[in-house]
């Protein structure tokens, strides 16, 4: 009897395993496992995945590398994700953000996956600021994929964005990622458009437009509230699967820690954690 319930269970983890290789290779787009656009960071999770205008610094290395010209003159980034409760869809990102003058630097990570299947991405980038209210960026990805039974698989794309403020409180920004539009139907290729909009002191409401090649034009939209100057509370809504969100982060001396709870219409709710480090 224990020989029959140890097959069941390593049948069980075979099956497991085999169906979250199916998810990751058919499905990419409902869990962000592609190498297209992936929304990373509990700040931006929690106001509807949206964080091209008004990313900055490190953390704005995975949304857009104009932001690498804004923001403190160093910053550091890291966040884990864990969909869903499900060990092998976890997600964690890395990245350090420097800013001299009008020019900005930025390196960044992202791992995902299990035994099976595995994704990384090393990223660099760099943005400058043209003039005061505007910034460009450009940035290189190299992509690894690891499966389970086939030769470990390497590529490189490059990244560009622009980040500009139109007036005060009003900022927009775009971003394309596989620009050169290398092996779509493999790497993906995704643009983003977006808007931050301070309405007043205390508030602010973002916008993105996201369109990702071979899957329907997402969008999304949030509201960030600083109750307190050390607390943030945000809210949002979205067109893809994860559709509601909310969260808040506690801001002290440089630090920030975030969180967001994450409505996917098909797989529940997931959490979302990440800390910002600036000075």
């Amino acid at each position: 009897m224990p020989d029959q319930l140890y097959l069941s269970s390593l049948m069980r983890t075979k099956y497991r395993q085999i169906v979250l290789v199916l998810l990751f290779s058919l499905f990419p787009s409902s869990v962000h496992t592609a190498f297209e656009f992936q929304p990373i960071g509990a700040h931006t999770a929690g106001t509807g995945d949206t964080g091209v205008a008004l990313a900055a610094g490190a953390s704005g290395a995975f949304w857009n590398p104009a932001a690498l010209a804004w923001g403190k003159r160093i910053s550091l980034f890291g966040m884990y994700d864990r969909p869903f409760g499900i060990a092998e869809l976890a997600t964690h990102a890395f990245s350090a953000g420097l800013r001299i003058g009008h020019h900005g630097l930025g390196v960044r990570y992202t791992g995902l996956g299990f035994a099976l299947y595995k994704e990384q991405v090393f990223g660099l980038g760099y943005g400058l600021r043209v003039f005061q209210q505007l910034s460009l960026g450009f940035g290189i990805r190299a992509l690894q994929l690891s499966t389970a039974g086939i030769p470990t698989q390497h590529w490189a794309v490059f990244d560009a964005g622009i980040r500009w403020q139109i007036r005060k409180g009003v900022f927009l920004g775009a971003a394309i990622w596989n620009a050169g539009g290398r092996h779509t139907s493999l790497l993906g290729q995704s643009g983003t458009a977006g808007i931050g909009i301070a309405i007043m002191p205390q508030v602010a409401l973002v916008a993105d437009i996201q369109k990702e090649a071979n899957f329907p034009t997402g969008a999304g939209i949030g509201v960030i509230y600083h109750l307190l100057p050390q607390l943030v509370l945000r809210t949002g809504a979205g067109g893809q699967p994860e559709r509601l969100s909310a969260g808040f982060g506690l801001r002290k001396s440089g630090f920030a820690i975030d969180y967001a709870a994450v409505w996917h219409t098909i797989l529940g709710i997931t959490h979302r954690t990440s800390v910002i480090y600036e000075y």
